[in-house]
């Protein structure tokens, strides 16, 4: 018997006005999902239609963190 691989995850907290987190949470409920489950849906639609390589995107966080490295020094520091 095999045992199933879970994907690693990360946690990401995102806060919303009150009436759009109501409007999110009823468009899920009409849908039948959960508020995570139409989340997680709206944003994997997002990054396929983006379409970016996986060198794209290094090289995109290589520049943003050359270009910030004094502020993630001071981050660092804290």
């Amino acid at each position: 018997m095999r045992t199933k691989r879970r994907k690693k995850v990360t946690r990401v907290t995102v806060d919303f006005p009150t009436v759009q987190h109501r409007k999110l949470k009823a468009i899920a409920a009409l849908e039948g999902v959960t508020l995570q489950e139409y989340i997680r849906s709206r944003v994997s639609t997002a990054l396929k239609e983006i379409n970016i390589s996986d060198s794209e995107l290094k090289s995109v966080m290589d520049s943003i963190i050359e270009n910030n490295k004094d502020a993630l020094k001071r981050l660092a520091d804290k």
